[in-house]
């Protein structure tokens, strides 16, 4: 598909308006949803576009970047991103990945209410264990054979369009651009031991105003993203690897199990056991 001869607004564009690229593995069609697991093959690269209905995508395996106007996102294995209906973008797939996407109805996104219709007008990861847990039961049920699972993908995919519009952040958007810089190392290193002075290097700034700045913009201390992060890495290894609890606590760089534990309950309402029982589910 060719490249854009504009891109400063949705309504102005000439960039093709089109359907995911990639091989469809499976399709299932639900009320007011598409989903399709798709592959795409290493070396892939989709030129701008946009869609003209809005997409959740998680990533099954692999990983792809995928740019706007003024930012890119790295989307790796378990993420799981929302993109709305006519944003421009283009996307590059460095190794072999597997997806599953789903086009959404404006009249599912209209079941929302106004208020969280509103929120929804930017591509954003939908972060949190809920979402993780979400997400995989939405895989789950995709691939379910039974006459329940139709209904029961609906359900899951209005919970995670819920948690899509409480996951934006309005204060975080308007973030500057050496903060952004300072999540974006965050997420590649979080299960790395990182130092505020480190951190400061990075954007360039005094790490006094760092910490101040990034709580302002994120609503959290940069120690509470980063345990946040890791918990719901945890979730996605709960979820979706026989890796035993204590290794999972020190792969996310918990001090022991009895730590990890304590901290993902408080997290989550749920101790990784459970939640582990619920996933598998």
């Amino acid at each position: 598909m060719g490249p854009c001869r504009s891109a400063s607004s949705k309504k102005t564009d000439v960039c093709p308006i089109t359907d995911t690229a990639g091989t469809t593995i499976r399709r299932r069609d639900v009320t007011g949803f598409t989903v399709k697991e798709s592959l795409y093959a290493p070396d892939t690269a989709l030129g701008r576009h946009r869609h003209s209905n809005a997409y959740l995508s998680f990533v099954l395996s692999g990983g792809y970047t995928e740019k706007y106007a003024n930012r890119e996102s790295e989307c790796t294995e378990g993420t799981l991103r929302f993109l709305p209906e006519g944003e421009l973008h283009e996307n590059a797939f460095a190794t072999a990945t597997a997806c599953l996407l789903v086009e959404i109805e404006p009249a599912m996104l209209r079941r929302l209410g106004d208020d969280q219709i509103g929120v929804l007008s930017a591509p954003r990861e939908v972060v949190g264990p809920v979402s993780n847990w979400l997400a995989n039961r939405m895989v789950h049920e995709f691939r379910s054979e039974d006459d329940v699972a139709p209904l029961a993908m609906e359900g899951v995919l209005l919970e995670i369009l819920v948690e899509s519009a409480r996951t934006i952040d309005d204060t975080a958007a308007s973030a500057p651009g050496w903060l952004r810089k300072v999540r974006e190392f965050l997420e590649a290193r979080y299960l790395q031991a990182t130092g505020l002075a480190e951190l400061a290097a990075v954007a360039e700034v005094h790490p006094v105003h760092l910490s101040r700045e990034f709580r302002r913009h994120y609503q959290m201390t940069i120690g509470e993203y980063i345990r946040k992060r890791r918990i719901e890495h945890a979730s996605h290894l709960l979820s979706n690897s026989r890796l035993s609890l204590s290794e999972i606590a020190k792969t996310c760089g918990f001090s022991d199990q009895s730590h990890f534990c304590a901290l993902f309950k408080k997290h989550t309402g749920l101790t990784p056991a459970k939640f582990r029982d619920l996933s598998a589910r």
